[in-house]
C-alpha cells in the first residue's frame, strides 16, 4: 500500500475541509486525475492524483477536516498482489 498525504496547499495552512470526492474505493485512476476538492481558509482547491493506481482507501468523508501531512488516499501497489516467492531450495 502507498499513502498519499494531504500536501501543503499554500501559505502553510494547517488543514482543509473535504468538499467532494471525485473517486471511489476500487477506482483505477491516472496520474494527475482529480481526486478530491477541498476548501482551505483561503480557497477551494482541486487535488490531483500523484500517481496511477487503484484506490484502496479514502481517508475522511465530505465535510471532514484533514490536516496537512495526514493520509488522504491509499493506493494499492503491485507488491500488494504478491503471493510470495521462494528464493533458494526447499528442503
Amino acid at each position: 500500500m502507498k499513502y498519499f498525504k494531504l500536501p501543503d496547499l499554500g501559505e502553510g495552512l494547517p488543514e482543509a475541509e473535504i468538499l467532494e470526492w471525485h473517486v471511489n474505493v476500487g477506482d483505477q485512476v491516472a496520474e494527475d486525475q482529480l481526486l478530491v476538492s477541498v476548501e482551505t481558509a483561503k480557497a477551494v482547491i482541486e487535488v490531483p492524483s500523484p500517481q496511477s493506481g487503484v484506490i484502496a482507501h479514502l481517508f475522511g468523508e465530505e465535510g471532514d477536516s484533514i490536516h496537512t501531512g495526514e493520509p488522504l488516499v491509499e493506493f494499492l501497489t503491485d507488491d500488494d498482489d504478491d503471493s510470495g516467492t521462494v528464493v533458494g531450495q526447499l528442503a
